[in-house]
């Protein structure tokens, strides 16, 4: 059984030629920054499908479904992405629509994150728990929940928008509009966006700039793990705020759901032990013993590869529920 994933991010958008066992037989990836508004970018979406199919002498018939992750917040009812923070012109697009009638197949769609968890629940080390919870980190901090092992969607279909959580009334504006969101602290985009500023209005030196090559524009959460690897005095003050403001979250998590496990997407998988020791210690403050203890906390081990297998687990997902 041939599908074909597509995951449209604020960063990247990575299409992908895969089957029902998470095997990924081919993929393409573009900058999200190059296509533009949807009317430019829908068509290139799908002529990259094109590309992918004729590379590896495939038809369109041969194809069963596309499953095709986006950015929240998204109408799962109505196939469309909303108002995607990190992708301000992308704004009520109805893209399930717009590949249906491009390749009449089944599309089936949902949020980057609910699409995430459903692939740690087929494919990552998570496999089939009953309760499960997936954090994206990265370029911003989406969630996907499986609770008593179904996806929640919700009634508006936000269930698991966690980086939306106000952990703080007060704090950074957040695109979304509110003050203070989970993601604001802690979405990769946000932290490296604050990051630059500060060092630009308040003339710092550090090492988070030479990772940088010198220049605040090409600042990224790599530039700011690299100087806190380095023991950068500067670094590890912005690194112990964001891990500070991860266990806050990731406590109303355990607190609310008192999950089987908690699985932690792009920036805990390329960091590693940087993210997860501290993190470990300062969970304690946030919630309590039992379920912490009880509770798994950690990397995924899809790591990038899940950017691949997230809308292909929407496509199984889907026709599984099609023909049940």
């Amino acid at each position: 059984m041939h599908l074909v994933g597509v995951d449209i991010g604020g960063t990247k958008v990575s299409v992908c030629l895969g089957d029902g066992e998470g095997n990924i037989i081919d993929h393409k990836r573009v900058m999200t920054a190059t296509l533009g508004d949807p009317t430019t970018g829908l068509p290139k979406i799908v002529e990259l499908i094109g590309h992918l199919l004729r590379d590896n002498n495939l038809e369109i018939h041969e194809i069963k479904a596309i499953g095709l992750a986006v950015p929240g917040p998204i109408s799962y009812k109505m196939g469309m992405m909303l108002t995607p923070p990190n992708m301000p012109t992308w704004v009520n697009v109805p893209v399930r629509e717009y590949f249906r009638e491009a390749f009449e197949k089944p599309v089936f769609l949902n949020n980057d994150a609910n699409a995430g968890v459903l692939a740690e629940w087929e494919f990552g080390a998570a496999k089939h728990l009953d309760n499960l919870v997936y954090l994206t980190m990265s370029t911003g901090m989406g969630g996907g929940i499986i609770a008593q092992g179904k996806l929640l969607q919700g009634e508006t279909d936000t269930a698991g928008e966690v980086g939306h959580f106000v952990l703080d009334p007060k704090g950074p504006k957040c695109p979304c509009g509110q003050r203070g969101c989970f993601e604001v602290f802690c979405g990769g985009a946000n932290l490296a966006r604050r990051t630059q500023e500060e060092i630009k209005q308040k003339k710092i030196q550090t090492a988070i700039l030479d990772a940088a090559e010198g220049e605040v524009e090409k600042i990224d959460m790599k530039c700011i793990a690299a100087a806190v690897k380095n023991d950068d005095l500067y670094a590890l003050e912005i690194w112990e705020g964001f891990i500070e403001r991860l266990a806050q979250g990731i406590g109303i998590l355990l607190m609310t759901l008192n999950p089987d496990a908690i699985i932690l997407g792009t920036i805990a998988s390329h960091t590693h032990e940087l993210v997860m020791s501290p993190l470990k210690r300062a969970l304690a403050k946030y919630a309590w013993m039992m379920p912490l203890e009880y509770c798994r906390i950690e990397e995924s081990k899809l790591s990038d590869r899940i950017s691949k297998l997230a809308p292909l687990a929407l496509a199984i997902e889907g026709l599984r529920n099609v023909e049940t």
